[in-house]
């Protein structure tokens, strides 16, 4: 979903002058604002020196095998043993789908 949402909504709207103007923001700055927040929380959360987290300095042959996303190799910590399988589904299946 993107700015063509608020384009359908102006139509219906009885203000769309004032209207679209809130909803435009919202539209765009939520996503960067939990961006930035969820890239914060996950940099509070992991160790940088964490051996299932990529870093391009290691040897080739160490960590080649290595891709785990950081929200995943944090979510491993808890005690909810589905939710990281669960999680890279949904992380495939939104990679997959996308135009």
């Amino acid at each position: 979903m993107g700015g063509d949402i608020a384009i359908i909504i102006a139509g219906e709207a009885h203000h769309p002058r004032t209207d679209l103007l809130a909803v435009a923001q919202f539209m765009y700055l939520v996503p960067i604002i939990l961006y930035i927040l969820t890239s914060f929380l996950v940099g509070f959360n992991i160790n940088y020196l964490e051996p299932n987290l990529f870093h391009n300095w290691a040897d080739a042959d160490h960590n080649s095998s290595v891709s785990h996303s950081p929200i995943i190799i944090i979510i491993k910590y808890t005690s909810i043993h589905v939710l990281p399988n669960f999680l890279n589904g949904c992380f495939l299946f939104s990679a997959y789908t996308t135009r």
